[in-house]
């Protein structure tokens, strides 16, 4: 912490960005979506210090994709759009035809408001793709987001990304003491065959097969070490052992199957065996063109779901609706919202969304129903305080001069007549004698 000139303490951002760079499919994005997702994502701060907060939703962490084009305009009214999907702000509807001049500092306000956690901005090779110098400005920009508000910044992308990696904002990086982490296929090692014998546990076949070592070999020639291609080469295997009613996979099933379905990515295959960085650095991208929309098309979704929830309870040996409820309520609870309202959404959005959990977030569904709940709940409050307020007591003292009179009414006199008679009003000529 350091002084200012007036000798006030001043705060000094601490923080720094961060770059993970390494091939596609080797489980960046993922990895990270596991870490984030230990975190709420939204955290409702009531009050502080007995005083209402003028911002009252603090956003945890926020994770959106550098649009295709590289277009900043087009990434910060992502982030806008983001923003506002989770505390119900207006920033995107107010600021659509800004110039993107105007649109950056409006993010990086409303990454301030909001107390933003961390950012982080997946497919940051996209930048290559935009015009001009803008790849650069968008670095500087994170950069400033960093050095001004505090605002960790995570980039994540393939090689191709590591010319623009190059410049401003790595060297920022690098004085403040973080790095990055590059993210290489696996190797032929201990590690790689700790991943095959876990994914080895998800055979479908009537018959299991072994994890031998000559299995080892062939997933990691077939798939060089990038374990989304490994996952899929797995699981189109036992597609294929199904569809021909084979009983059991086997090696040459595994090399028929890479043979007739990855064709399209031999040629980055070919250069990861190459082990030229330069080589792999073209063929980054290819293998998501990779599809298995044939096969999952086959199989009707809805048994395929049940059947996988059936075979996840008869594993882990517990009631995945109760638990996945007292999950959610525990989280929404830690997030800031009321028990009974939490334990209410969680059971309404696992209800509803419970065979849809591989593909909704049902944290951030419960949390929607929880906040329009709370919100509702503090309207009908407000209300019913309103109504109390303007119902007016009724008198019941028999010396209240409202019950005097109300009674001298019923007897049809006059409100002067009905105190004169209680003795409240003297008779002026007793004054005169």
């Amino acid at each position: 912490m350091k002084g200012n000139t007036n000798g006030y303490p001043v705060n000094t951002p601490t923080s720094a960005g961060f770059a993970l760079v390494g091939i596609s499919g080797i489980g960046k994005s993922s990895s990270l979506m596991r870490i984030l997702q230990m975190y709420p994502q939204v955290i409702l701060h009531r009050k502080y210090k007995g005083q209402d907060m003028p911002a009252p939703y603090q956003i945890v962490w926020l994770k959106m994709d550098c649009p295709h084009d590289g277009s900043i305009r087009g990434l910060c009214l992502n982030f806008l759009l983001a923003v506002d999907s989770l505390v119900g702000t207006k920033y995107y509807k107010k600021n659509t035809t800004k110039t993107t001049d105007e649109l950056l500092p409006i993010m990086a306000q409303a990454a301030a408001v909001h107390c933003l956690g961390v950012l982080v901005i997946d497919e940051i090779q996209n930048l290559q793709e935009a015009k001009d110098d803008r790849a650069a400005q968008m670095l500087n920009f994170f950069v400033q987001l960093v050095n001004t508000i505090g605002l960790p910044v995570i980039l994540v992308g393939t090689y191709k990304v590591l010319p623009a990696l190059n410049g401003e904002f790595r060297n920022a990086r690098r004085n403040s003491g973080q790095g990055d982490a590059t993210w290489h296929h696996f190797q032929k090692d201990e590690e790689w065959e700790w991943l095959l014998q876990g994914l080895w546990k998800y055979q479908w076949t009537d018959k299991k097969a072994e994890l031998t070592p000559e299995f080892i070999d062939i997933m990691f020639e077939e798939s060089q070490g990038i374990s989304d291609i490994a996952i899929k080469l797995f699981m189109l295997t036992q597609w294929r052992a199904l569809d021909k009613e084979i009983g059991h996979i086997a090696p040459e099933l595994i090399r028929s199957v890479a043979r007739d379905r990855f064709t399209l990515i031999k040629p980055a295959l070919e250069a990861l065996r190459s082990g030229k960085k330069n080589q792999i650095q073209k063929f980054a991208d290819i293998y998501d063109s990779v599809s298995v929309d044939d096969y999952f098309n086959r199989i009707d979704a809805e048994k395929r779901k049940a059947a996988r929830l059936e075979v996840i309870k008869t594993e882990l040996g517990y009631d995945l609706q109760e638990q996945t409820v007292s999950e959610i309520n525990v989280w929404l609870i830690e997030a800031g919202i009321g028990e009974a309202i939490a334990l209410k959404a969680a059971q309404a959005v696992v209800q509803k969304h419970l065979h849809e959990m591989d593909t909704i977030d049902l944290h951030k569904e419960a949390l929607k129903i929880a906040l329009q709940e709370q919100n509702n709940t503090s309207s009908t409050n407000k209300f019913i305080q309103r109504s109390k307020s303007k119902v007016k007591s009724k008198p019941t003292e028999p010396n209240d001069l409202r019950v005097i009179v109300s009674q001298g009414k019923k007897q049809k006199l006059a409100a002067y007549d009905a105190l004169k008679v209680a003795g409240y009003i003297k008779d002026p000529m007793e004054f005169i004698g």
